[in-house]
Protein backbone atom coordinates (compact mmCIF):
# COMPACT_ATOMS: atom_id res chain seq x y z
CA UNK A 1 0.00 0.00 0.00
CA UNK A 2 1.16 3.53 -0.68
CA UNK A 3 1.66 6.22 1.92
CA UNK A 4 -1.32 8.38 2.80
CA UNK A 5 -1.65 11.79 1.21
CA UNK A 6 -1.10 13.69 4.43
CA UNK A 7 2.19 11.89 5.11
CA UNK A 8 3.32 12.43 1.54
CA UNK A 9 2.50 16.17 1.74
CA UNK A 10 4.54 16.60 4.91
CA UNK A 11 7.54 14.80 3.40
CA UNK A 12 7.46 16.57 0.05
CA UNK A 13 6.75 20.08 1.39
CA UNK A 14 3.05 20.15 0.63
CA UNK A 15 0.21 22.06 2.30
CA UNK A 16 1.11 20.83 5.82
CA UNK A 17 4.64 22.23 5.75
CA UNK A 18 6.16 25.66 5.18
CA UNK A 19 7.91 26.62 1.99
CA UNK A 20 11.36 26.08 3.50
CA UNK A 21 10.41 22.63 4.71
CA UNK A 22 10.13 23.45 8.41
CA UNK A 23 6.91 22.90 10.29
CA UNK A 24 4.81 26.00 10.90
CA UNK A 25 4.12 24.70 14.41
CA UNK A 26 7.78 25.22 15.29
CA UNK A 27 7.76 28.94 14.42
CA UNK A 28 8.60 30.91 17.59
CA UNK A 29 6.07 33.39 18.91
CA UNK A 30 6.95 37.02 18.28
CA UNK A 31 7.57 38.58 21.70
CA UNK A 32 7.02 42.05 20.29
CA UNK A 33 3.52 41.26 19.03
CA UNK A 34 0.72 43.69 19.61
CA UNK A 35 -0.41 43.78 23.20
CA UNK A 36 2.90 42.70 24.75
CA UNK A 37 4.19 44.75 27.69
CA UNK A 38 7.71 46.16 27.28
CA UNK A 39 10.10 45.57 30.15
CA UNK A 40 10.61 48.49 32.54
CA UNK A 41 13.63 50.66 31.86
CA UNK A 42 15.53 53.34 33.72
CA UNK A 43 15.28 56.87 32.43
CA UNK A 44 13.38 60.13 32.75
CA UNK A 45 9.64 60.31 32.22
CA UNK A 46 8.27 62.77 29.69
CA UNK A 47 4.69 62.06 30.82
CA UNK A 48 5.35 62.84 34.49
CA UNK A 49 7.66 65.84 33.96
CA UNK A 50 6.62 69.46 33.55
CA UNK A 51 5.89 70.70 29.99
CA UNK A 52 8.63 73.32 30.46
CA UNK A 53 11.26 70.63 31.10
CA UNK A 54 13.51 69.46 28.27
CA UNK A 55 14.71 65.87 28.33
CA UNK A 56 17.55 64.44 26.29
CA UNK A 57 18.37 60.93 27.34
CA UNK A 58 19.27 61.11 31.03
CA UNK A 59 19.83 64.88 30.96
CA UNK A 60 17.37 67.52 32.21
CA UNK A 61 17.25 71.20 31.27
CA UNK A 62 14.65 73.94 31.08
CA UNK A 63 12.62 74.67 34.20
CA UNK A 64 10.16 72.83 36.41
CA UNK A 65 9.83 69.37 37.89
CA UNK A 66 11.31 66.25 36.28
CA UNK A 67 10.67 62.67 37.41
CA UNK A 68 12.25 59.34 36.60
CA UNK A 69 10.26 56.54 34.97
CA UNK A 70 10.97 54.02 37.71
CA UNK A 71 9.75 54.30 41.31
CA UNK A 72 11.96 53.50 44.29
CA UNK A 73 10.82 50.00 45.24
CA UNK A 74 13.86 48.50 46.95
CA UNK A 75 14.68 48.96 50.63
CA UNK A 76 17.73 51.15 50.00
CA UNK A 77 18.66 52.93 46.77
CA UNK A 78 21.24 55.51 45.71
CA UNK A 79 21.61 57.65 42.59
CA UNK A 80 23.47 60.78 41.55
CA UNK A 81 22.78 64.05 39.75
CA UNK A 82 25.76 65.49 37.89
CA UNK A 83 25.59 69.27 37.60
CA UNK A 84 26.44 70.97 34.31
CA UNK A 85 26.96 74.72 34.77
CA UNK A 86 29.54 75.78 32.18
CA UNK A 87 29.13 79.43 33.16
CA UNK A 88 29.99 78.70 36.82
CA UNK A 89 33.17 76.60 36.84
CA UNK A 90 34.73 75.41 40.07
CA UNK A 91 38.13 76.93 40.53
CA UNK A 92 40.85 75.14 42.52
CA UNK A 93 40.29 77.27 45.64
CA UNK A 94 36.53 76.59 45.52
CA UNK A 95 37.02 73.11 46.92
CA UNK A 96 38.65 74.02 50.21
CA UNK A 97 37.07 73.15 53.55
CA UNK A 98 36.01 76.72 54.31
CA UNK A 99 34.05 76.93 51.09
CA UNK A 100 32.31 73.60 51.71
CA UNK A 101 31.44 74.60 55.26
CA UNK A 102 30.05 77.90 54.07
CA UNK A 103 27.84 76.22 51.51
CA UNK A 104 26.56 73.70 54.04
CA UNK A 105 25.76 76.45 56.53
CA UNK A 106 23.62 78.13 53.88
CA UNK A 107 21.35 75.08 53.90
CA UNK A 108 19.00 75.31 56.87
CA UNK A 109 15.90 73.16 56.57
CA UNK A 110 13.17 72.37 59.09
CA UNK A 111 11.79 68.85 58.58
CA UNK A 112 8.70 69.62 60.63
CA UNK A 113 7.66 72.59 58.51
CA UNK A 114 7.15 71.69 54.87
CA UNK A 115 6.13 75.20 53.87
CA UNK A 116 8.90 77.08 55.64
CA UNK A 117 10.58 78.92 52.75
CA UNK A 118 11.88 81.89 54.71
CA UNK A 119 15.47 82.64 53.79
CA UNK A 120 15.48 80.00 51.05
CA UNK A 121 17.28 80.81 47.81
CA UNK A 122 14.47 80.99 45.21
CA UNK A 123 16.88 79.93 42.47
CA UNK A 124 18.35 76.93 44.29
CA UNK A 125 17.92 73.62 42.48
CA UNK A 126 15.95 71.02 44.44
CA UNK A 127 16.68 67.31 44.66
CA UNK A 128 14.90 64.33 46.17
CA UNK A 129 11.80 62.35 45.26
CA UNK A 130 8.23 63.09 44.22
CA UNK A 131 4.97 61.22 43.96
CA UNK A 132 3.50 60.36 40.57
CA UNK A 133 2.48 63.39 38.48
CA UNK A 134 0.33 63.87 35.38
CA UNK A 135 -0.86 66.60 33.00
CA UNK A 136 -3.73 67.50 35.31
CA UNK A 137 -1.28 68.31 38.12
CA UNK A 138 0.73 70.70 35.96
CA UNK A 139 -2.41 72.34 34.61
CA UNK A 140 -3.64 72.98 38.17
CA UNK A 141 -0.24 74.40 39.11
CA UNK A 142 -0.33 76.68 36.09
CA UNK A 143 -3.75 77.98 37.16
CA UNK A 144 -2.41 78.79 40.63
CA UNK A 145 0.48 80.76 39.14
CA UNK A 146 -1.83 82.64 36.77
CA UNK A 147 -3.96 83.74 39.73
CA UNK A 148 -0.88 85.29 41.30
CA UNK A 149 -0.69 82.90 44.23
CA UNK A 150 2.62 81.47 45.34
CA UNK A 151 2.53 77.68 45.37
CA UNK A 152 3.85 75.98 48.50
CA UNK A 153 6.30 73.10 48.34
CA UNK A 154 3.39 70.73 48.93
CA UNK A 155 1.42 72.24 46.06
CA UNK A 156 4.28 72.29 43.54
CA UNK A 157 5.33 68.69 44.15
CA UNK A 158 8.64 69.43 45.90
CA UNK A 159 7.64 68.60 49.49
CA UNK A 160 9.99 65.58 49.45
CA UNK A 161 12.83 67.59 47.95
CA UNK A 162 15.47 69.91 49.37
CA UNK A 163 17.17 72.98 47.82
CA UNK A 164 20.94 72.93 47.49
CA UNK A 165 22.25 76.42 46.66
CA UNK A 166 25.53 77.72 45.24
CA UNK A 167 26.19 74.74 43.00
CA UNK A 168 29.11 74.77 40.58
CA UNK A 169 30.03 72.97 37.40
CA UNK A 170 30.71 69.22 37.92
CA UNK A 171 29.21 69.16 41.41
CA UNK A 172 27.65 65.81 42.33
CA UNK A 173 24.44 65.53 44.32
CA UNK A 174 23.92 62.08 45.81
CA UNK A 175 20.46 60.95 46.93
CA UNK A 176 20.07 57.92 49.21
CA UNK A 177 16.60 56.60 50.02
CA UNK A 178 15.82 53.92 52.60
CA UNK A 179 12.30 52.59 53.14
CA UNK A 180 12.64 49.77 55.67
CA UNK A 181 12.52 50.48 59.40
CA UNK A 182 12.75 54.29 59.40
CA UNK A 183 11.99 55.79 55.96
CA UNK A 184 14.62 58.41 55.25
CA UNK A 185 16.02 60.48 52.39
CA UNK A 186 19.66 61.55 52.69
CA UNK A 187 21.58 64.02 50.53
CA UNK A 188 25.27 64.35 49.78
CA UNK A 189 27.24 67.11 48.04
CA UNK A 190 30.40 65.84 46.38
CA UNK A 191 30.41 62.90 48.77
CA UNK A 192 29.88 64.99 51.91
CA UNK A 193 26.62 64.38 53.84
CA UNK A 194 24.14 67.25 54.19
CA UNK A 195 22.42 66.36 57.48
CA UNK A 196 20.39 69.58 57.45
CA UNK A 197 18.62 68.32 54.33
CA UNK A 198 17.67 64.87 55.63
CA UNK A 199 13.98 63.97 55.32
CA UNK A 200 12.96 61.56 58.07
CA UNK A 201 9.40 60.74 57.18
CA UNK A 202 7.63 59.92 53.92
CA UNK A 203 5.05 57.46 52.68
CA UNK A 204 3.81 56.07 49.40
CA UNK A 205 5.36 55.37 46.04
CA UNK A 206 8.02 57.91 45.10
CA UNK A 207 10.17 58.59 42.04
CA UNK A 208 13.62 60.18 41.78
CA UNK A 209 13.05 63.85 40.97
CA UNK A 210 14.75 67.18 40.42
CA UNK A 211 13.36 70.72 40.27
CA UNK A 212 14.91 73.58 38.27
CA UNK A 213 13.25 76.86 39.28
CA UNK A 214 12.51 79.47 36.63
CA UNK A 215 15.33 82.00 36.54
CA UNK A 216 17.90 79.55 37.87
CA UNK A 217 20.29 80.74 35.14
CA UNK A 218 21.14 83.58 37.53
CA UNK A 219 22.81 81.89 40.48
CA UNK A 220 24.33 84.02 43.18
CA UNK A 221 24.26 87.05 40.90
CA UNK A 222 26.47 85.37 38.28
CA UNK A 223 24.81 85.37 34.91
CA UNK A 224 25.00 82.16 32.91
CA UNK A 225 24.80 82.54 29.15
CA UNK A 226 21.55 81.24 27.73
CA UNK A 227 23.49 79.21 25.15
CA UNK A 228 25.17 77.28 27.95
CA UNK A 229 22.35 77.19 30.48
CA UNK A 230 21.86 74.68 33.25
CA UNK A 231 21.50 70.95 32.83
CA UNK A 232 21.55 67.98 35.17
CA UNK A 233 22.35 64.41 34.28
CA UNK A 234 20.96 61.62 36.44
CA UNK A 235 23.17 58.57 36.92
CA UNK A 236 21.62 55.26 37.94
CA UNK A 237 24.57 53.04 36.90
CA UNK A 238 26.92 52.41 39.82
CA UNK A 239 29.82 51.98 37.39
CA UNK A 240 29.45 55.66 36.56
CA UNK A 241 28.98 56.97 40.11
CA UNK A 242 31.53 59.62 40.99
CA UNK A 243 31.05 59.34 44.75
CA UNK A 244 30.34 56.64 47.31
CA UNK A 245 26.90 56.01 48.74
CA UNK A 246 26.56 56.65 52.50
CA UNK A 247 26.47 52.90 53.23
CA UNK A 248 27.06 49.62 51.40
CA UNK A 249 23.38 48.70 51.67
CA UNK A 250 22.44 51.50 49.25
CA UNK A 251 22.50 49.92 45.82
CA UNK A 252 21.71 51.50 42.43
CA UNK A 253 18.06 52.01 41.52
CA UNK A 254 16.56 48.82 40.07
CA UNK A 255 14.00 48.72 37.26
CA UNK A 256 11.66 46.19 38.86
CA UNK A 257 8.04 47.03 38.18
CA UNK A 258 8.17 50.59 36.88
CA UNK A 259 5.30 52.28 35.07
CA UNK A 260 6.42 53.70 31.76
Amino acid sequence: MGACCSCFDAISGGKHSSQNGSSTEMTPRNNSSKGSIPPPSLGLSRAMSAPTIRLQGFTVSGSGLALAKIPVEQDAAYWEWHVNLPGLPRYPDDGDENDDEGRMQSINMDDDNDNNNEGEDPYALKFGVATRKDRHFYKSLENVEEEGDEASSRDDGTVLMRPIPNLRHNDVIGVAVQQSDLPMIQFLLNGEPLPECTINRFRGTVYPAVYIPPGAAECGGDRIDDDEGISLTVEFDEDHFREMSPHARFGPLLAARGIL
